[in-house]
């Protein structure tokens, strides 16, 4: 579900996650009316997306590690450039951002195989062909 930014008189942004069709029905010129009565317009970020990605914070269950190993996973991370990663009680990293999550699949040698551009990818495509005969 798309995640919308609208700005009011003051400045403030406020976000609403909704539907298309919810969107088409509560927006009306490029505004929207708050709970409080008062409108808002659509705000358009310089980039033209939502400065919080709705799919972030991500809890990764490929990625994760036995409780017991967090500690030992959370000092492998860090030596390898990925700054402070946190973990769920299970043993699950939580991805702040694309970013995050592209340094630490790749410290772990981990990639995406439905990715896009910029998600993690396999170095070597080719150890994933078979050989035609």
């Amino acid at each position: 579900m798309p995640l919308y930014e609208f700005q009011d008189d003051r400045g403030e942004i406020h976000q609403f996650q909704m539907t298309m069709e919810e969107f088409d029905r509560r927006v009306v010129d490029d505004e929207i009316t708050l709970s409080n009565g008062e409108k808002a317009r659509y705000y358009y970020n310089p980039r033209g997306m939502s400065t919080v990605p709705a799919n972030y914070p991500m809890v990764s269950y490929a990625a994760g590690v036995h409780p017991g190993q967090i500690k030992q996973q959370m000092d492998y991370l860090r030596q390898h450039g990925c700054g402070q990663v946190n973990h769920t009680s299970d043993g699950d990293p939580i991805f702040e951002d694309k970013h995050q999550r592209r340094r630490v699949c790749e410290a772990l040698g981990l990639f995406d195989r439905n990715g896009g551009y910029n998600d993690p990818m396999p170095k070597n495509r080719t150890a994933n062909v078979r050989k035609m005969r």
